[in-house]
């Protein structure tokens, strides 16, 4: 059947007015329930406006917000449990110690918002906005978090334990003490990111950009970092022992006193690269690229190291020192 090319136009614009009501305000039924109860589970309100309801300690479990405009909102605990707030507008919203377990925030905007304390095991964040959010102590345990956007975010004392971060932008932020055990950070931004002291023990970081990383500290054990951007990042006193850093670029990075035993550079850029007093037993350096690297004082026992650079270092492990201020 033909459609006249004024009735399809008839029914676009039926479809954007209708489109237009849903997001104008949010229906009396779900106004009544948040009223009454401070109750809306599973209640439907998607594109929805709240305006100036007072949402704080809501229960909206496992309800539809799907385009819900939540700008500036306080939800204080309130419970999303397992609520679809994709492509939600939350920007500068006030969600500390809410529960968002099981929520599906994929393309929300969230930038500046305030997620401190919140719960967010198994959440899906995919392609979110959270630049500038103050994401402190938040658990995103399991979560989703694939290209995710967290540029300049506050994100002290967090755990991703188990996420998937493939991809996530992460540039600049503050990832002090922050545990990454399990997580996927493949192929992702975390270029003059503050990391001291975080656990990337075991992490897939392969082709990562961490390009002037601040990574004192850092426990890296046995991690994959083939392909990734280390340029100039700082990995002085790193836990890196088992890293693969293969075919890496660590020009210009910093790693005195690092812990890197049994680690592997096979075919990485570690030009102009300062490793001095750093523990280079057993490491694996086939077709590196070492020009101008500072190697004194390292302890090179049982590695594959080209012998001039060898001869800078020594074999007596016992000496190897852990004081940085020692040199």
């Amino acid at each position: 059947m033909r459609i006249s090319g004024m009735r399809l136009q008839v029914i676009f614009m039926s479809l954007i007015m209708s489109s237009a009501g849903i997001a104008a305000e949010v229906d009396s039924g779900v106004r009544s329930r948040i009223l009454e109860n401070r109750q809306c589970k599973a209640c439907r309100a998607p594109g929805a406006s709240f305006g100036d309801l007072d949402l704080s300690f809501v229960s909206f479990e496992a309800a539809d917000l799907r385009g819900a405009n939540l700008r500036g909102k306080d939800l204080t605990r309130v419970v999303f449990k397992g609520a679809d707030l994709r492509g939600a507008d939350l920007s500068g919203a006030n969600l500390s110690e809410s529960d968002l377990t099981e929520a599906n925030f994929s393309g929300a905007i969230l930038v500046g918002a305030n997620l401190k304390d919140a719960q967010l095991a198994d959440a899906i964040f995919v392609k979110a906005n959270l630049t500038r959010a103050n994401l402190s102590g938040t658990q995103f345990n399991g979560t989703k978090l694939n290209e995710a956007m967290f540029t300049g975010a506050k994100l002290d004392g967090a755990s991703f334990f188990g996420a998937d971060m493939s991809k996530v932008h992460l540039e600049g932020a503050a990832l002090n003490e922050v545990d990454f055990t399990g997580c996927i950070l493949r192929g992702a931004h975390l270029d003059g990111a503050l990391m001291k002291g975080v656990t990337l023990s075991g992490v897939d970081l392969q082709g990562a950009s961490l390009a002037g990383a601040q990574l004192q500290k850092a426990n890296l054990k046995n991690s994959n970092l083939s392909h990734a951007n280390l340029q100039g990042a700082q990995l002085s006193m790193a836990q890196l022992s088992g890293a693969k850093f293969d075919a890496a670029d660590l020009s210009y990075a910093i790693g005195v006193k690092a812990d890197a035993m049994g680690a592997s550079f096979i075919g990485a850029n570690l030009s102009d690269s300062n490793f001095k007093a750093a523990n280079l037993t057993e490491t694996h350096f086939k077709g590196a690229n070492l020009e101008r690297s500072l190697l004194s004082s390292s302890v090179m026992c049982k590695t594959d190291i080209p012998e001039p650079f060898r001869r800078m270092g020594r074999c007596d492990e016992a000496t190897f020192v852990t004081d940085v201020d020692d040199l």
